[in-house]
């Protein structure tokens, strides 16, 4: 018996006690259907928990955005937003700056930036993982 019992204490405050081992389970993330269309004019559908960036979801899919850093400093996983960019998280000064640095167009959007918040997302992938990157 810790002094105090302060062991008991916060058992009971995390919902522990009577022997119970497991910790209390988070309630679950929402899932939202998100579109993409590739270059090839091909479209998948994935399933993305709210949070997930677009380059997350995309590799659930056949044709996975590229990306060469993941931390939205390469400009790679550039997409243009087809439908339901208010339910994308918004562009933050380390995404815009990197956008101004390697001449990303102000109407696209970094997957690996863009966080999905809703239903209703499609968005059109600009480049292919492991297919040379489309120019501009």
């Amino acid at each position: 018996m810790t002094p105090f019992g302060i062991r008991k204490r916060l058992k009971a405050l995390l919902g522990l006690e009577g022997g119970s081992s497991s910790a209390p389970q988070p309630p679950a993330l929402p899932s939202y259907d998100v579109v993409f269309d590739c270059p090839d004019g091909s479209t998948y559908t994935v399933s993305a928990k709210e949070g997930d960036s677009l380059v997350y979801a995309a590799g659930r899919g056949p044709q996975p955005i590229s990306t060469g850093c993941t931390d939205g400093t390469c400009g790679t996983c550039r997409v243009d937003v087809l439908e339901g960019a208010e339910f994308l998280t918004v562009a933050d000064g380390h995404e815009l700056k990197t956008k101004a640095d390697v001449g990303v167009p102000d109407a696209q959007r970094l997957a690996c930036q863009s966080g999905v918040l809703g239903a209703g997302v499609r968005v059109k992938i600009t480049n292919i993982l492991g297919e040379e990157p489309i120019d501009p």
